[in-house]
């Protein structure tokens, strides 16, 4: 099987490119729109390439700091929770950790909207790790991505938009060539899951 990796914005693309250049990178778009119209034009039963999608995220909680990697169990959005969590997700965890990339398992929120100050905190209350503006959407597509593997790039000590950005950004995104590194150079290949969604996602992170 194949492996692509599922990046929204360019500089994560370029990003993945950089650490795996020989494996199969595709810019999906930022936001909800564009991450549901690729999700519908990727409903192709039987397609033997694996996805992972790997993109920045905004953390919610102090415990996560920029570069920090979240593999996500669960994604929630404007609908029920999709699940995804799986052997390949698990997979995918214990790679990077085995690697020394800092990597948690938890739930993330797919939101319309860059979250920012007290919307990071609400956010918090129900477990969730971290933000994003894709993954939900991204997983509606048939097949499903194998993994959501999401870097911090902000948190509430460090908003989005503020002094610190260029080096966080930086940061975020060499994580993100190391991950596709460690990904496309896996002896093994990362299967399709035959367990997926069976097992229910905890109230908060783990790792």
């Amino acid at each position: 099987m194949s492996l692509e990796f599922w990046c929204p914005l360019r500089l994560e693309a370029a990003a993945a490119r950089r650490g795996a250049p020989g494996t199969g990178v595709v810019r999906t778009g930022m936001g909800p729109r564009r991450a549901a119209a690729f999700a519908a034009r990727r409903q192709v039963p039987g397609d033997r390439s694996g996805a992972i999608v790997l993109g920045l995220a905004g953390a919610v909680t102090d415990s996560l700091e920029p570069g920090d990697v979240i593999v996500a169990e669960a994604v929630r959005g404007p609908g029920p929770d999709r699940s995804a969590w799986g052997q390949a997700a698990e997979t995918v965890r214990v790679a990077l950790r085995e690697a020394g990339v800092s990597a948690v398992r938890g739930p993330v929120r797919s939101v319309a909207r860059a979250v920012r100050g007290a919307e990071r905190r609400r956010l918090a209350g129900d477990g969730t790790l971290a933000a994003d503006m894709e993954s939900w959407w991204l997983l509606a597509a048939d097949p499903a991505p194998l993994a959501v593997v999401r870097v911090v790039c902000d948190t509430p000590a460090a908003e989005l938009v503020s002094l610190s950005l260029p080096w966080r950004a930086r940061r975020a995104l060499a994580v993100i060539s190391r991950i596709a590194a460690t990904l496309s150079t896996r002896e093994t290949p990362i299967a399709p899951d035959r367990w997926r969604g069976l097992e229910r996602a905890a109230p908060g992170g783990g790792s």
